[in-house]
């Protein structure tokens, strides 16, 4: 297997398919380290995948479940990953999500301020929650290898939301364990919960009914 690092994690990975490799290419190593983690897909359960999921492709399938499966992993390195993305702003990290909406942030942030479009991965580092850009996801390859302390996490709801506004847990905390739950099994359901009781400590969480003016809100939280 190539091995590869990212997230600070070393990883060794097999893939047949071609857009992850693509994604995976500036991530490796080129010297021998010992792996943290090892990820593949067998054949068989990619013919389970793809007799489950009729019509979609096997190269779709193959890049969700090794993405599922670090995701998964992360939990055991003090980290969780998230359905946002990751935006730089003065050499912090502030995260947009919308759990339960279906938002396009590809079309509605900035590309020069976004390092990671899809999933990123959060870890705690020390005393910091990092915040780090992975090859998976639709947009995979344009994200920017990159580690940036996270200050913030902004979910976009238009249900929920009106101006923007600070929340308290009774608000966060069901968007959050959403925001985590869609890429990872429910057996880690108690970890999310876990990683959030640490977090809710160190940064703020946000609520706004839709991105508009980002410059906006980055200057008020």
């Amino acid at each position: 297997m190539a091995q590869y690092r990212f997230s600070e994690l070393n990883l060794e990975i097999e893939t047949a398919s071609e857009s992850l490799q693509k994604n995976l290419e500036r991530y490796r190593t080129h010297f021998d380290c010992k792996e943290n983690l090892s990820l593949n897909i067998t054949y068989d359960i990619l013919l389970r995948l793809m007799e489950e999921n009729e019509g979609v492709s096997a190269e779709i399938l193959e890049n969700e479940y090794i993405a599922t499966i670090f995701n998964c992993a992360l939990f055991d390195f003090n980290g969780f990953p998230i359905n946002a993305t990751a935006v730089e702003n003065d050499g912090r990290c502030i995260l947009f999500s919308s759990p339960f909406e279906r938002i396009d942030f590809f079309e509605k942030l900035p590309r020069d301020m976004v390092f990671a479009y899809d999933n990123p991965a959060v870890r705690l580092i020390d005393t910091t929650f990092m915040v780090y850009d992975t090859p998976f996801g639709k947009h995979g390859d344009l994200s920017r290898d990159a580690r940036l302390p996270l200050t913030s996490i902004v979910f976009v709801d238009s249900d929920r939301f009106n101006t923007l506004k600070r929340l308290d847990p009774i608000d966060f905390v069901p968007l959050f364990i959403r925001a985590v739950a869609v890429s990872i099994y429910h057996e880690r359901t108690k970890h999310t919960l876990f990683m959030l009781e640490k977090l809710m400590h160190k940064i703020q969480f946000y609520g706004i009914k839709e991105v508009g003016d980002v410059n906006f809100i980055l200057d008020r939280i």
